[in-house]
């Protein structure tokens, strides 16, 4: 057997000498699991290392808080001639200061469990997620932001824990990085981390996969053949390493990055800027270098968290400042990491860098370099920025972002070639396609929040909807909406409130267009009021034929007759997995829709906050669809969304679905349902009166719906027996 070291052998030999005979690996990383320090005793055994009865009372207390476990591996790299200043016994040996709770210490100052949606997650920026996967470490580092969980049960979430996550993360379309962590990803078994991967991978919207370990410092001999095997399985890969001192790169600690590296895998380093072990800008710089030269890019240097017990491993924000100062000019740009604070409460990393903007005016930038060298830059006096108001639709530049193709058919071509999924070609510029969203099926209109109101506005209906109206924000809201309007030359305010605010709407010239009694949690009234701002959104164009719309309507009105539901049809509640079929029915049935249900990502984020969606089906196909939209605090649901396929009309679909729909959300404890719907539609109208609904009012040219501004009718329905 090879050792590394002379202390690498000592500390087996001391180690083999209590056990039974057996083979005793170096490099078998199970086997420095085995044998992994827990207790001061077995530390001062191995390492010759002696404290006093008072010292070990004191560090007693510590382990008792914060325990100790530490790799034979890294013990075997503590300079024991000079522990007491060594950077591996810092990181590794408990210390006493780790008791001193400041006032301003947190036990998560990250906010980590805060930001958990579901167990072993934490959601805090748009696209990616931090999944803990394994609660176990090689090793517990004494600046571990994370202290609070140390000492708890090490364990592996079984496959049902960690599924609940998988299904957050397939559920929630906007994440495309996933970043593996807990403990240590490492700590898992070959084939139980090849299983959590293959299921990552899986999710389409999934686009890489991060792993953060500290293995390849504390224990590099896990970083195995057979393990490599995996992981290269499972590109793209990206690895974030954790060494904080050049004296972890050992040769063990080199030859594991080269097994990563050489399997294609990107590998990063996240340093902490830790007094007393690495607050020294040539430490920094030679780390940097170690580790540029092994292939792992330096990424962060982390600013020390105020974690529960670290107070004593903090530096000044300044002295971090004084080190990238050291690196910025002095070496490669590659090998400079970002210093970041990641900032208490959840804000995420910040980052905190010297400052090379001396002064500015309107057409020169005084700047300085590492030196001290003062510079000015001319700046452009002719230049002419584009705009952004983030409509992209209207941009010029040419925002094509995806690669381009190197071979591309085009015409008949491409309708004859296998490769190319094209079924028509439509030529462009036609009003249909204009009337139409975009690919992602973004509109122009927008949901935002007035104070604490909902509205919805932009040109697609060249108004605004104020949704959701909150007290607290009436009378400065009317102001505001008429502002809105007039900037963006909205033709219409269209308004749904609270009877008890009535007044206020009518003093500033809304009307009443509907009216629903009993409709705030089964008390007060609701009112849809308008305001208009020019003559022809007020004309009502199309009175005569919604008149005889409403009078054959009203024939039908009452409790329908029991139509059984075909055989060769069921209906149930739409399910996320649904989401792709159901965008592309709401493509094929209406041209133009106030919200975009034509968008798969719109529809499964909707579905996962307050929108049911049911469905028939016609053996496995969707064939006709609807939702019900629940205020779960004003306890009132608007049944909207209905489509049927062309060739499957005339089944009363609508009234089935509707049924149903009103099954699920009275157990949901909704007492009023509603629907605005056209107001020339026949089969809507004749649905909701032959189902017990009432007529509210008409609003006037409403809503931009199959291609144009109609009418929309209101009816409601008190769903209490």
């Amino acid at each position: 057997m090879k050792f590394d070291n002379k202390q690498q052998k000592n500390i087996v030999n001391i180690i083999s000498a209590d056990q039974e005979p057996v083979f005793l690996n170096w490099r078998d990383y199970k086997w420095q699991l085995k044998h992994s320090i827990k207790d001061i005793e077995t530390f001062e055994k191995l390492t010759d290392i002696k404290f006093s009865k008072k010292e070990k009372s004191e560090l007693k207390k510590t382990t008792d808080k914060f325990p100790i476990s530490i790799t034979p591996y890294y013990l075997s790299l503590i300079d024991k001639d000079d522990y007491l200043n060594d950077p591996v016994f810092k990181q590794s040996f408990p210390d006493p200061r780790e008791l001193i709770l400041e006032k301003y210490d947190m036990s998560d100052p990250l906010h980590e469990d805060k930001d958990s949606p579901v167990a072993g997650i934490t959601h805090r920026y748009p696209d990616r997620v931090l999944f803990m996967i394994s609660n176990m470490c090689s090793m517990y580092c004494r600046h571990c932001t994370r202290k609070r969980k140390v000492g708890d049960v090490d364990c592996i979430p079984s496959k049902k824990e960690i599924m609940n996550g998988i299904n957050y993360i397939k559920n929630t379309s906007a994440i495309r990085d996933v970043l593996l962590s807990g403990g240590d990803p490492f700590m898992l078994s070959d084939d139980y981390l090849d299983w959590i991967l293959t299921e990552l991978q899986k999710i389409q919207h999934v686009e890489v996969i991060r792993i953060g370990t500290r293995i390849p410092a504390v224990l590099p001999y896990r970083i195995t053949d057979d393990l490599i095997k995996i992981l290269r399985k499972h590109h793209p890969l990206w690895i974030n390493t954790h060494f904080n001192h050049p004296r972890e790169i050992t040769a063990s600690a080199k030859e594991s990055l080269r097994k990563l590296a050489d399997a294609g895998i990107p590998l990063g380093n996240q340093s902490v800027l830790l007094a007393g072990v690495n607050d020294c800008p040539r430490i920094i710089k030679k780390l940097s270098h170690d580790l540029v030269q092994s292939r792992v890019r330096p990424y962060y240097l982390y600013q020390c968290d105020l974690t529960e017990g670290l107070s004593h491993f903090r530096t000044p924000v300044g002295k971090g400042i004084e080190i990238i100062e050291g690196l910025i000019g002095h070496t490669s740009g590659f090998a400079i990491p970002t210093y970041v604070i990641d900032a208490p409460g959840g804000a995420g990393k910040i980052p905190v860098m010297p400052n090379y903007i001396i002064s500015w005016s309107t057409n020169k930038i005084v700047l300085r370099n590492y030196e001290g060298v003062i510079s000015t830059y001319k700046e452009p006096d002719s230049y002419e920025p584009i705009f952004c108001d983030r409509n992209c639709a209207d941009c010029k530049l040419q925002l094509k972002l995806d690669s381009a193709e190197e071979i591309r058919a085009t015409g008949i071509g491409k309708l004859l070639a296998d490769y190319d999924k094209t079924i028509s070609l439509t030529p462009k510029g036609t009003n249909r396609m204009a009337r139409r969203t975009d690919e992602t099926g973004t509109r122009s209109d927008v949901v935002v929040k007035i104070g604490n109101s909902t509205i919805q506005h932009g040109k697609e209906n060249n108004r605004i909807y104020l949704m959701k109206l909150h007290k607290s924000d009436i009378p400065g809201i009317i102001t505001k909406l008429e502002l809105l309007a007039i900037n963006n030359r909205y033709t219409k305010i269209f308004a749904k409130v609270p009877i008890s605010v009535k007044q206020i709407f009518m003093d500033n010239k809304y009307i009443v267009e509907a009216h629903i009694p009993k409709f705030y949690k089964g008390n007060e009234d609701v009112l849809f009021f308008a305001k208009y701002f020019s003559l022809a959104r007020k004309t009502n164009k199309n009175k005569k034929q919604m008149t005889k719309v409403l009078k054959i309507a009203s024939k039908k009105s009452g409790v329908p007759k029991s139509l059984p539901l075909n055989t060769d049809f069921h209906c149930k509640k739409a399910k996320l997995r649904d989401a792709d079929e159901m965008a592309e029915i709401y493509k094929q049935v209406s041209e133009t829709y106030p919200f975009p249900i034509y968008n798969a990502d719109y529809i499964r984020r909707t579905m996962q906050k307050n929108i049911e969606y049911f469905g028939i089906w016609h053996d496995d196909t969707i064939v006709a669809l609807a939702s019900s939209e629940m205020d779960l605090d004003m306890l009132n649901v608007e049944m909207t969304d209905f489509a049927t396929l062309s060739g499957y009309r005339g089944n009363h679909f609508a009234i089935h679905l509707l049924k149903k729909m009103e099954e699920k959300v009275r157990k949901r404890g909704m007492k009023t349902a509603y629907t605005i719907a056209r107001s020339v539609s026949y089969g809507m109208n004749v649905t909701f009166a032959k189902s017990g609904y009432t007529f509210a009012g008409t609003l006037v040219n409403n809503t931009h719906i199959s291609g144009s501004l109609e009418n929309m009718n209101v009816w409601f329905k008190n769903l209490v027996k």
